[in-house]
């Protein structure tokens, strides 16, 4: 499963690459991809994620044009990224008899796995945007919060439209449906509590943003930040995403002290937040959990 996690993050490195460069460059997301230096369409088999520049030695096969090692480095970047969420999901092995509740169970955690793989997918394209050019591109964020809300709604709605089938398939179940019992009513609301969570962080993250642009006037943060982060609320909920949020705001301070200290920055020069807020996102992804548990050891 890590080797097939590797390979498709590759194969998102190539996508990821291709939209970043694409917003900046306010160029169409259709379309076969092309040279940047000579317009040649390329074709399928100049598309092997990693195996096709190595095999080109990073040059164009039509011009010869040497081609940017960053194209190597976000296909390798993701490649790392997918296969290790893959290593950390726990795939279970289908029985030869299949039941509602492994059905089930499988479909949520497939589910999961995708919206993950999306989360880092749309991460990976924001980092390099805001990196380059420090510009989050709507047309990039705007689908992307759209997908998570309308994905989130509809794995609740399954859940609970899980939970009320499971129920009636038997006597002692029924008994627990409405009006009879409120256990279907409190089990609901318990499914639908990352839907609510993600909302609530999302409304409260993107807040946050906008009203340190009212307070600084633009310089703070930008409208792209605000995004990104309503963004990151509703994918990664509570507590994961204000974890995520002082671990970017932890990272940027000490990147800027860093960056002044060796002379690259003034003071009152801005920097991209973007990254950061990525780095952050990335890590209670991955480890939101255990800080999670972390932290609240240290508190007790």
């Amino acid at each position: 499963m890590i080797v097939i996690g590797f390979i498709l993050g590759t194969i998102l490195g190539s996508f990821v690459k291709a939209l970043a460069d694409r917003s900046l460059g306010k160029k169409s997301f259709w379309g076969r991809s092309y040279c940047l230096s000579c317009h040649h369409k390329l074709a399928w088999y100049d598309l092997f994620p990693i195996a096709s520049y190595i095999l080109l030695r990073g040059k164009c096969r039509y011009c010869h044009k040497k081609i940017g090692i960053e194209y190597l480095l976000v296909e390798i970047g993701m490649g790392i990224l997918v296969g290790f969420l893959f290593w950390q999901t726990p795939f279970v092995i289908a029985r030869s008899e299949a039941t509602w509740q492994s059905v089930f169970q499988s479909s949520i955690l497939l589910v999961d796995l995708l919206s993950k793989t999306f989360f880092i997918t749309i991460l990976a394209v924001l980092f390099l945007t805001d990196l380059k050019k420090m510009l989050i591109p709507d047309r990039v964020i705007k689908p992307a919060i759209v997908i998570a809300l309308v994905s989130l709604i509809v794995v609740t709605i399954y859940k609970v439209s899980y939970l009320y089938y499971s129920l009636s398939q038997s006597m002692v179940g029924r008994l627990l449906l409405p009006p009879h019992s409120d256990y279907f009513q409190r089990h609901a609301i318990a499914a639908a509590q990352p839907l609510m969570w993600g909302i609530f962080m999302g409304i409260l993250i993107g807040g946050f943003f906008y009203g340190l642009i009212i307070i600084t006037r633009g310089k703070g943060m930008g409208g792209g930040d605000v995004k990104l982060g309503a963004f990151i609320g509703l994918m990664l909920g509570f507590p994961q995403a204000l974890f995520a949020l002082i671990l970017a705001f932890l990272t940027g301070a000490v990147f800027s002290i860093g960056l002044i200290i060796f002379g690259k920055k003034h003071f009152g020069q801005t920097i991209p937040f973007g990254p950061f807020l990525v780095l952050g996102s990335l890590i209670m992804l991955y480890w939101g959990n255990q800080i999670v548990d972390w932290y609240l050891k240290l508190g007790s």
